[in-house]
């Protein structure tokens, strides 16, 4: 039977022999991951370092991380000849709202049942309101057509600040409501909003076969596994895991399907995640100090990551 060290390293070639993610895609898990919760910046250096193992070249790093400051994630700050990245002041609320909803499993607190409605004002611009489509996506937020979105989770102080940010305070309208419509329950209104959520059953199932046995095995009998190959296999788990869950939408317990196959996802990643978590820190620490670039401890604002059901 293979030892946990057998299936992280089994993963990391088969990565490196059949890569399913862009080295742009995984610098921005990694970033999140790895280096947003210890101090927040990195040498361009040991990102390649970091990355190296799974078969990604120097020059390509930098092309990507190039192109994610293009596209305002990151920023890059000079020391001699050396530069350094962190994530993006603009971008650090799209990374926190991604880590909420990534690392945490959703809540099982009672429903009021009520919605929170968003309603731009007529005349909003062109810039302001693409901008506030694109977060009220990400706060959960569902159009119904035009100008009115809905969430079925309480959003109002999360809206105000959002709309202080994007200086349009004063250019929606905000409350809180029930849904009245004769013979449509809260049920319908959310499967209006989010599309069939079944389309997302094949990409938990690839997710399940990759990861689930190594949580079984990891659970049978826990092993030592190599620090780097924890690291690997780390970032290859959170970069699997939030490419699925962040197309998920964003529901009170009372909504979702009775044995949403998401359950079993975090069900498999919270224990291979914890698990690793020692020797992958340890693998960043010593990449990191041998860089130059030593790390703070972890940001207590991240504490109980992937933290275990009961």
């Amino acid at each position: 039977m293979p030892s946990a060290q057998d299936r992280c390293a089994s993963l990391v070639r088969r990565f490196r022999r059949d890569p399913d993610a862009s080295a742009r895609t995984l610098l921005v898990t990694i970033f999140g991951d790895s280096i947003a919760p210890r101090g927040g910046e990195v040498w361009l250096g040991t990102l390649s370092r970091l990355v190296e193992p799974l078969g990604i070249s120097d020059r390509l790093v930098r092309t990507s991380v190039q192109r994610l400051v293009a596209e305002g994630l990151l920023v890059a700050r000079r020391e001699g000849r050396l530069s350094f990245y962190s994530i993006a002041p603009a971008a650090r609320h799209e990374f926190w709202e991604a880590d909420r909803r990534i690392y945490h499993p959703r809540t099982a607190t009672p429903w009021d049942g009520r919605w929170t409605v968003a309603v731009e004002a007529v005349g909003l611009p062109a810039p302001g309101r693409t901008a506030l489509r694109q977060q009220l996506a990400w706060l959960g937020f569902g159009s119904l057509g035009g100008a009115v979105h809905v969430c079925p989770l309480d959003r109002v102080e999360e809206l105000q600040h959002l709309l202080a940010d994007l200086e349009l305070t004063g250019q929606v309208v905000a409350f809180r409501g029930e849904v009245a419509a004769a013979g449509r329950t809260d049920k319908d209104l959310a499967q209006a909003l989010t599309g069939d959520l079944q389309a997302l059953q094949p990409f938990w199932r690839a997710f399940l076969r990759r990861f689930g046995p190594l949580a079984e095995d990891l659970a049978a009998a826990p092993s030592t596994v190599d620090p780097q190959d924890a690291f690997l296999t780390r970032t290859l788990l959170v970069h699997a895991y939030r490419r699925v869950v962040l197309r998920e939408p964003e529901l009170p317990a009372e909504l979702w399907p009775l044995g949403w196959i998401g359950e079993q996802a975090y069900a498999a990643a919270a224990p291979c995640y914890r698990a690793l978590a020692d020797p992958a820190d340890a693998h960043l620490r010593a990449v990191c100090a041998n860089g130059g670039n030593a790390l703070t401890p972890v940001d207590p604002a991240y504490a109980d990551r992937f933290a275990l059901l009961t």
